[in-house]
């Protein structure tokens, strides 16, 4: 499989789209401050987005999915629904409007706001992207203390979802709020892991309130490139796929070394990885502070995850989860997190980024 490009760089950079963000906002007790960030950095993140030249503003469309839980474990409200607008200062007030509070029990209700953001009145031609901002799990992946431990009451599968949304070209990011998920659940993290994977999308850990803008603009650029290099190659994979009966792993690897030769380039979202002393502390050899890189440093929860990717629905996942600790405790690292900071920045396209473009093209209807 030779690469042969048809455009240069700076083309496929260049390139005008649409962009439809759906900020997933958890709104329970412990949220305020992530809330106040991304409302303050409103601005950050569109200036963050226009400077790189692929977008007008008119491009751009923002809309708000707030969450809380259900009754009798929440009695106040399951969503707050805030349709896609261009109107940043409508944006930044609707953000405003939501308060965090309540909650009930530790797991909340994700999965509906999941389910509320795939039916979104999404651009057609537009990139999709869901922004999930959590310190918590939703029901029914078996973390303890869960309310509704068989999951949503209302039926709604967030490993069912996901798929469709992978189905409908929408990429999921999931920013961890941390050290409170991977601290408080032991579940949790591999699932969003699981679950972001079967989009094409990847979790982010946020330690640092001030780099929130940044670990959400990021995502968009990342999945702005990361949808040129599918409409490209999706014949290819597919029929790698289909009629040659290669795995993805085998068409990631084939690919990613044609791109590389080619000098492709792609938006990477570079975060320090908050764990890194922890990872240095327990003698864990760890070479980068790309975040890709930083869960496969604890292989005890790979299988997990993989079990979280590859299920169709929870029930068949939770009879197969090794029950294992949070990333600390299973690195046996002690808890205190580093500083973090977070850049975009164009570097040569990585396998991970690869993968996700082949997991795209395989499932998009």
């Amino acid at each position: 499989m030779a690469y042969q490009s048809n455009l240069t760089f700076d083309e496929v950079h260049g390139t005008r789209a649409p962009l439809d963000i759906m900020f997933l906002q958890d709104a329970t007790e412990t949220q305020q401050p992530y809330i106040d960030a991304a409302r303050n950095g409103i601005t950050q993140i569109c200036n963050t987005l226009l400077s790189e030249g692929k977008f007008a503003q008119q491009d751009l469309r923002f809309g708000l999915i707030a969450f809380r839980d259900h009754p009798p474990q929440e009695q106040s409200f399951i969503l707050q629904e805030y349709p896609f607008t261009s109107d940043v200062e409508s944006f930044a007030s609707n953000l405003a409007s939501v308060t965090a509070e309540g909650g009930g029990d530790d797991p909340d209700c994700q999965s509906d706001a999941l389910d509320a953001a795939n039916r979104a009145d999404w651009r057609d031609g537009a990139t999709k992207v869901v922004v999930m901002i959590t310190d918590s799990p939703p029901h029914g992946i078996g973390e303890d203390g869960d309310g509704f431990p068989e999951g949503s009451p209302l039926q709604i599968d967030p490993l069912r979802v996901a798929a469709s949304m992978g189905r409908a070209g929408i990429t999921l990011y999931v920013i961890a709020c941390e050290p409170t998920l991977s601290q408080n659940y032991k579940r949790a993290r591999d699932f969003y892991q699981g679950l972001a994977r079967k989009t094409g999308g990847r979790v982010l850990n946020l330690n640092e309130l001030s780099v929130l803008p940044t670990l959400i603009a990021g995502s968009a650029l990342e999945a702005v490139d990361s949808e040129i290099y599918v409409a490209r190659h999706q014949t290819e994979v597919r029929s790698m796929a289909n009629k040659e009966n290669i795995s993805a792993s085998e068409i990631s690897l084939r690919l990613h070394k044609n791109l590389v030769t080619a000098g492709i380039q792609h938006s990477t979202l570079v975060v320090d990885n908050v764990y890194h002393g922890n990872f240095v502390a327990a003698g864990i050899q760890h070479s980068t502070h790309v975040v890709d890189n930083m869960h496969g440093q604890c292989a005890q929860g790979d299988q997990n995850v993989d079990i979280w990717f590859n299920a169709e629905n929870l029930a068949e996942a939770r009879s197969k989860i090794q029950q294992v600790g949070g990333i600390l405790e299973r690195c046996q690292a002690p808890g205190a997190l580093a500083e973090q900071s977070a850049a975009v920045e164009t570097q040569p396209i990585s396998l991970a980024q690869v993968e996700n473009v082949v997991q795209k093209c395989l499932v998009r209807v």
